[in-house]
């Protein structure tokens, strides 16, 4: 029979291997969103801190340290692109396999480039290390 301090330590034990894991689960998911980051070279645009670009042979996109958007935008943005700017939509199948913004699927709105080379949870890790790294900081 086991006593309440070999219970007490067995419960401790499990949390402990339950946070590890949680952490071990996190530093992989942003590592995975670094890997977006640079996949879609999103550093040409907006800093290679996401401090925001100067322009030059790249277009001058936003800060993303003052970003007023919350994770669903910012998730919304990168699948979709953000019609009448030079942020183009990253999400493989936005539009043509994936509705955006509310519109039917068919061809993306005229001046919006397709740049389809990030899969929905590449999106996903992309925002998790952007909120992590970027975002507020």
């Amino acid at each position: 029979m086991m006593t309440t301090a070999s219970k007490t330590a067995l419960v401790a034990g499990i949390l402990l291997a339950l946070a590890a894991s949680a952490r071990a689960q996190d530093a992989a998911r942003l590592t995975a969103g670094e890997a977006a980051w640079n996949k879609a070279a999103c550093l040409q645009c907006h800093g290679s801190a996401g401090e925001g670009g100067t322009g030059g042979e790249f277009p001058a996109g936003p800060s993303l340290r003052t970003t007023q958007l919350n994770r669903a935008l910012l998730a919304d943005t990168i699948r979709c692109g953000r019609p009448g700017t030079q942020m183009p939509a990253w999400l493989d199948g936005a539009y043509t396999d994936i509705p955006c913004y509310g519109l039917p699927k068919g061809p993306p709105p005229a001046g919006l480039d397709l740049t389809p080379v990030l899969s929905g949870d590449e999106v996903d890790a992309l925002v998790d290390y952007m909120m992590a790294k970027m975002v507020g900081k």
